[in-house]
């Protein structure tokens, strides 16, 4: 968790916007399969600022050589996503008290789009988990993605 934690510090600190994603945000909303890395969207620039502030960095055990993926000196990477609605999932985002601390999660939709669009077969596991435990406003979902991945997250659920 120190790696999440120290990620969330250093972009709290230098006034990055961010959101969990992926695995431990899945994890967090019902998911039961385990992740050894920590996945997050930020704002646009982030690479820039990050950049900019290598002391910074390197106080939140960071290698500051890199800005497009970090890599914790525990040896765990951060990686930081790219999606086209990057700024939506941050202010929508959802406080939550994660590893002792508040963090900023993607809400459950945004978390399951992102999923559909990447197309991994391990998202399919954990939309079907994440289904399980949180409720989903389908409305809401299908406002977010193709119509082709609405009818995968129709057969998703039909499967769950």
């Amino acid at each position: 968790t120190q790696p999440l934690i120290d990620a969330v510090s250093l972009f709290e600190e230098l006034g990055v916007g961010y959101a969990l994603i992926d695995g431990i945000a899945a994890m967090y909303y019902g998911r039961a399969r385990f992740t050894e890395d920590v996945d997050f969207v930020a704002v646009a620039g982030h690479g820039d600022i990050f950049t900019a502030h290598p002391k910074v960095m390197e106080k939140h055990h960071f290698d500051p050589t890199c800005t497009y993926k970090l890599y914790h000196q525990s040896g765990i990477h951060v990686d930081l996503w790219k999606d086209e609605h990057a700024e939506t999932i941050i202010q929508q985002a959802r406080e939550v008290e994660l590893a002792g601390r508040s963090i900023r999660i993607a809400d459950p939709h945004d978390l399951i789009a992102m999923k559909l669009r990447a197309r991994r077969l391990k998202d399919d596991y954990d939309i079907s988990e994440i289904l399980r435990s949180t409720p989903i406003d389908e409305t809401r979902l299908q406002s977010l993605v193709t119509p082709e991945q609405f009818a995968q997250f129709t057969e998703i659920k039909k499967r769950s």
